[in-house]
């Protein structure tokens, strides 16, 4: 008996309710994901662009306050050295003035100090020099020296070429303010006869800068976003202004030797004048170019991420203003938006994944009880198969054996047809010699040899004509053997076609 052995291959993979599961997962996430790459590659370059305009906005409005705040102190100080009284005292020669008129003189002209000191609560000393830079009257006493004069060699040559200019700032740390000198040279142009290009001396006030440090700067603080701030350099790269005191009168660039021996000799900052580090040369390498705005990203010293910068250069003074935005703080709308879709991302996923698992389990029990259904008959169609081809290796053995016996009998069959043929021959022949014996005898022995003989032959064609019809059904035989194996055979085809179709549905609800 032949036995086919098969092992069947499971095939691996997820579930079906799984898998239909994280379809709906990608079907939920995916526009959320496609909203979050359209604000990250849309959203958020318009915003950095908007907030960049914003600052550019901010700072040229900041800056514009500055030169006109400036510009207007500058004003107070030409219109101050045009008054006739100041003009008529600054002409007189001490030594050769009678004191009377020279004392009242002097009087008027403190008059005209003591208005310029009116004109801004910012004003602290406003003073008259002479033209080598020593002074003649303070309102109120007290005009501070820088260092050891009033004024510098170059600033002095600046004032004899007619030359009205602000000074650096000057910060005293016991007080905590911090101060620009305005220089205005003194012009006869209300004198008569005089020559109105003779500088007679010039007039300093000293200016607060407490509307620049709390007024411009300081308002600037968290104004672009959380951890956004602003501050002012000087010529020197010096922080004159800034919403963080601590990082007051540092430099983001190292200083050159001779501006900061002048820093030193004039004690600018007080015992803040030795300027060091650390510095920024992030921001340095931007201070000198002069364009009147420049928008630049940079990561500042002792920052932990980058910020934009905008910076703005003053005209009244060579001031640069600069304002800075961390970028994530530039963005922070952008990045709450996609913080809350990856949310509602994630709550949509388990919703739907929740969702998609019924559904799931809902699609896959009737094919999983189809699957079963078909797993059984499949199992059936595999006995039925195996039994055929049993019955059937059983009957070809029966066939075999018969087919052996009919070959035997047809052997002994012509054996005893040959044998009854001599035996008729020999009968023959003794008719042929009975002369030799007694002929009553030998008639009778004949005749019995005869019919013995005759019988025979008669027998033999029986047999021969049986085995005719063993060997016919015998062809039958064989015939319906070879059909039903050819059937046994067709069914074990179906039955690896079924068990296919049952492997490829278990692959599919992965069972």
């Amino acid at each position: 008996m032949v036995q086919k052995h098969r092992q069947t291959k499971r095939r691996g993979g997820f579930p079906l309710p799984l898998r239909i599961s994280i379809g709906y997962v990608f079907a939920a996430i995916i526009p959320l994901l496609l909203v979050v790459l359209f604000i990250i590659t849309q959203t958020r370059p318009t915003l950095l662009n908007q907030a960049n305009d914003t600052m550019t906005s901010d700072s040229q409005t900041r800056v514009q306050l500055l030169d006109t705040y400036f510009n207007e102190r500058k004003l107070d100080a030409v219109a101050l050295v045009q008054v006739p009284s100041v003009q008529a005292f600054m002409a007189l020669a001490p030594e050769t003035t009678p004191p009377a008129i020279y004392k009242d003189g002097l009087l008027h002209s403190t008059f005209a100090l003591q208005a310029g000191l009116s004109r801004s609560k910012d004003y602290s000393y406003w003073a008259l020099f002479n033209t080598k830079g020593s002074l003649i009257q303070s309102y109120p006493n007290g005009t501070p020296k820088r260092g050891n004069a009033y004024a510098t060699p170059q600033q002095l040559k600046d004032i004899l070429a007619g030359k009205e200019f602000i000074s650096p700032v000057f910060y005293d740390p016991g007080t905590k303010v911090a101060t620009v000198d305005i220089y205005a040279p003194i012009l006869p142009t209300a004198i008569p006869d005089a020559n109105p290009h003779q500088v007679l001396g010039f007039m300093r006030a000293t200016l607060k800068l407490d509307y620049i440090w709390n007024e411009i700067v300081k308002k600037d603080l968290n104004v672009h976003g959380q951890g956004s701030y602003a501050f002012i350099t000087d010529e020197n790269g010096v922080r004159i202004a800034d919403t963080d005191p601590n990082r007051l009168f540092t430099s983001i660039k190292p200083l050159a030797t001779d501006a900061q021996q002048q820093i030193l000799n004039q004690q600018r900052y007080g015992d803040q004048s030795q300027i060091k580090g650390p510095y920024d040369p992030a921001l340095s390498s931007h201070t000198n170019d002069q364009r009147a705005s420049e928008i630049f990203t940079a990561r500042p010293q002792g920052q932990q991420e980058d910020f934009e910068v905008v910076r703005r250069t003053a005209t009244t003074v060579p001031w640069q203003y600069f304002v800075l935005s961390p970028v994530n703080s530039v963005t922070s709308i952008a990045n709450q938006q996609v913080t809350t879709i990856y949310w509602l991302a994630g709550l949509a996923a388990l919703i739907v994944a929740i969702g998609g698992a019924f559904a799931g389990f809902g699609i896959s029990r009737p094919i999983e009880r189809a699957v079963e259904s078909l797993r059984g008959n499949s199992q059936a169609l595999n006995i039925l198969a195996q039994s055929q081809q049993d019955a059937a290796g059983e009957q070809v053995w029966v066939v075999d054996s018969s087919q052996v016996g009919l070959q035997s009998v047809q052997y002994y069959t012509e054996a005893a047809k040959v044998a009854s043929d001599k035996l008729n021959n020999t009968t023959q022949l003794i008719r042929q010699h009975r002369n030799q014996m007694n002929p009553a005898q030998m008639e009778q022995a004949l005749d019995e040899i005869t019919r013995s003989a005759s019988y025979l032959v008669n027998a033999l064609d029986y047999q021969h004509a049986s085995n005719q019809k063993l060997a016919t059904a015998l062809k039958v035989a064989t015939q319906v053997t070879e059909q039903l194996q050819s059937g046994a055979s067709s069914a074990t085809d179906a039955a690896e076609q079924l068990e296919q179709v049952v492997q490829e549905l278990r692959s599919v609800v992965g069972r």
